[in-house]
């Protein structure tokens, strides 16, 4: 076996990816999806039992930089390669090419990701934080009786390709956060961000009058589904996202890698 460190993926490697992310998921279908976008990559390869073929991408580690020294990482092995200790092989390496870093691992809540949680509990890594994803259909936005009795100045700017929402009340800022807008072949996903609203302003509201003001103008901008992420300690902001109809839809649980007591998987 081989392994292959690289900070970007070629059109071939990314269809080999690809490939073996379809591969794992049908045999073993979770909520998870093939990182094309990760930092650095390593890849293990063998040897092919066909001559003047090329190597077989048998198993891939995905980090994300989240901080200076933390990595986020999805990992993917080949269904017939499982059990021979690719995935201790793969953090192994990585944890060679970066010895001051942490790699957290988020796994998805239910059956279907026992499995990955195993690799981990074997190898020493240890429960470090849950995080919930929570969406919103743009035909479900509740309504909000009392924006017209206190009405906010909502306004929403770009500079460098980030755009801003901020709402104001009496001329000064009453709630922020900021947007990511993308395209699909089912219509625009806007994600939030850093919802954010004045510590002397929390508890009385402007959160909601803020989402329900903003919501509706992004809908009238084409937008058809809203995403965002809450610590799943963040019992005040999840009640708020609640109030504006955002339901969650799938938990996350992160793990964090301590170099110390390895196995192999």
């Amino acid at each position: 076996m081989s392994i292959i460190l690289q900070t970007s993926l070629s059109l071939k490697r990314l269809k080999q990816v690809r490939d073996l992310t379809s591969q794992c998921l049908m045999a073993f279908p979770a909520p998870l999806s093939c990182p094309e976008d990760g930092d650095i990559y390593f890849l293990a390869e063998e040897p092919a039992p066909v001559p003047k073929k090329g190597p077989i991408l048998t198993a891939f580690l995905a980090l994300y930089v989240l901080e200076e020294n933390l990595f986020e990482c999805s990992a993917f092995t080949h269904p017939d390669w499982r059990q021979k200790g690719l995935f201790s092989a793969l953090l192994e390496a990585a944890e060679t090419a970066y010895p001051d870093h942490q790699f957290s691992f988020p796994v998805p809540e239910g059956d279907a990701c026992l499995p990955a949680l195993s690799a981990l509990n074997s190898l020493g890594a240890e429960f470090w934080c849950r995080e919930h994803l929570m969406t919103l259909d743009a035909g479900n936005i509740p309504s909000c009786p009392f924006l017209k009795a206190v009405p906010i100045s909502l306004h929403i700017t770009e500079t460098d390709g980030l755009k801003t929402a901020q709402a104001f009340y009496g001329g000064n800022l009453a709630a922020s956060c900021f947007l990511d807008i993308s395209q699909s072949p089912k219509g625009k996903t806007c994600c939030l961000h850093q919802v954010l609203v004045p510590e002397s302003l929390r508890g009385k509201g402007w959160g909601t009058r803020f989402l329900l003001s903003l919501l509706p103008a992004l809908k009238e901008q084409g937008v058809c589904r809203f995403l965002l992420q809450v610590s799943g300690e963040n019992l005040p902001a999840i009640a708020l996202y609640k109030k504006a109809g955002f339901q969650i839809t799938e938990t996350l649980s992160y793990y964090l890698y301590d170099a110390g007591s390895k196995g192999h998987v």
